[in-house]
C-alpha cells in the first residue's frame, strides 16, 4: 500500500469485549475512505482473547496491521505505536473506545484541504456501551498558539487527550511520550501545542471515550499522583511564563484532590513549594482565573498539605 494518509492507532490490553466494537466503529466511520487509512493495533502484554481478535481482523482487512509488546507502561506503547506509523496523520485510539460512522471519512478531507499540524475536536465521554450519538460534522477554526494553550489549560472545548485528535506524523515523531504509566499526555500535549504552526478545533465530536472504573486515572495511587506532578511541573517548563496562573490551577487541584496521599511526603513538599511560589494578589485579581480556583487557592494556603 503506498503511504496512507491516516494511521489509526489503536493500544489495545485485555480488551477482548470490546475491541471487535472498536475495530468495527474504525471501519465503519472510516467509509469509502477506507482505503486511504491503515490500522495500527498494537496489543500490549494481553492474557485474554486480544490476540485472536487481532488476527480474525487481521485476516479480513488489508489496511490492518499488528504487533505484540509486554511494556506495560503506556507511554512506551504510544511511542511504539507512533514508530509504526506511516501516515502523513496519526489518530490514536483505544481498544474499549468507539468512533462515531463516517466522521473519519470527513476528517480526512478536512485534514487534505487544511493541512493542519494539530486537529482537536471535543471527546464525547459516554458511560454505556450502546450510546445514541449522532456525527454532525462542523467546519474547524484555526486558533492561534495562545488560544489553544489557553483553551488547554483551562480545559475548554479539550483536555490532554491524545486520542480522538489529529497530529502530523511528521510532529509527533519529533517529540516522545515519557515513560509513564499514566498522564503521559498531560505531559506532551501542551509542549506540541507550542510547537504546532496550524492548530485547527472543531466543536464536532466523533470519539466516544467509555470511562469507566478501570480507567488508568480512575484508580490513583502513588506512582500515578507521580506522574500527574511530573506532568504538571513539566507543562512549567515548555509553556511560557505568561501562563503561570493557569498553570497554577492544575496545581491546586492536586493539591486539593490529593492533599491526604501527599502530606508529609516529598512529593507534597514539590506541591507546597509550587503553589507558595504564586503572589497571592495577582493569582487572586486575574480575571482568567475562575472563582472556584480562588478559592482553592485560599483554602490549600491556609490548610496546607
Amino acid at each position: 500500500m503506498n503511504s496512507p494518509a491516516l494511521s489509526v492507532l489503536i493500544a489495545a490490553h485485555n480488551c477482548s469485549e470490546t475491541l471487535a466494537d472498536t475495530l468495527e466503529s474504525v471501519v465503519a466511520s472510516l467509509g469509502a475512505a477506507i482505503d486511504r487509512a491503515e490500522i495500527v493495533v498494537v496489543n500490549d502484554a494481553s492474557t485474554d482473547a486480544t490476540q485472536s481478535i487481532i488476527e480474525r481482523y487481521a485476516a479480513r482487512l488489508p489496511q490492518l496491521r499488528s504487533s505484540h509488546t509486554d511494556y506495560r507502561n503506556v507511554g512506551k506503547v504510544r511511542n511504539h505505536a507512533v514508530g509504526l506509523a506511516r501516515g502523513d496523520y496519526v489518530l490514536m485510539v483505544d481498544g474499549d473506545d468507539m468512533l462515531l460512522p463516517d466522521a473519519l471519512a470527513h476528517r480526512l478531507t478536512t485534514l487534505r484541504q487544511t493541512s493542519p499540524d494539530i486537529l482537536l475536536s471535543k471527546i464525547i465521554e459516554v458511560r454505556h456501551a450502546s450510546p445514541t450519538v449522532q456525527w454532525q460534522p462542523a467546519e474547524p477554526e484555526e486558533l492561534t498558539t495562545h488560544d489553544a494553550v489557553e483553551r488547554f489549560l483551562i480545559h475548554r472545548d479539550y483536555q490532554a487527550h491524545f486520542i480522538g485528535q489529529f497530529f502530523s506524523r511528521e510532529l509527533i515523531q519529533q517529540h516522545a511520550f515519557p515513560d509513564f504509566i499514566c498522564y503521559e499526555d498531560s505531559w506532551l500535549f501542551p509542549q506540541l501545542l507550542m510547537q504546532s504552526k496550524k492548530t485547527l478545533f472543531t466543536s464536532a465530536g466523533f470519539y466516544l471515550y467509555r470511562k469507566h472504573e478501570q480507567s488508568l486515572s480512575s484508580a490513583i495511587d502513588a506512582d500515578k499522583i507521580a506522574c500527574l506532578i511530573a506532568a504538571t511541573a513539566h507543562m512549567d517548563e515548555v509553556l511560557p511564563p505568561r501562563y503561570e496562573h493557569l498553570i497554577t490551577c492544575h496545581w491546586l487541584d492536586i493539591a486539593n484532590r490529593y492533599h491526604a496521599d501527599l502530606r508529609g511526603t516529598s512529593q507534597g513538599d514539590k506541591v507546597r513549594a509550587r503553589i507558595a511560589q504564586v503572589g497571592l494578589g495577582r493569582f487572586l485579581l486575574n480575571g482568567k482565573i475562575r472563582t472556584s480556583y480562588k478559592r482553592k487557592m485560599l483554602t490549600v494556603r491556609k490548610r496546607g498539605l
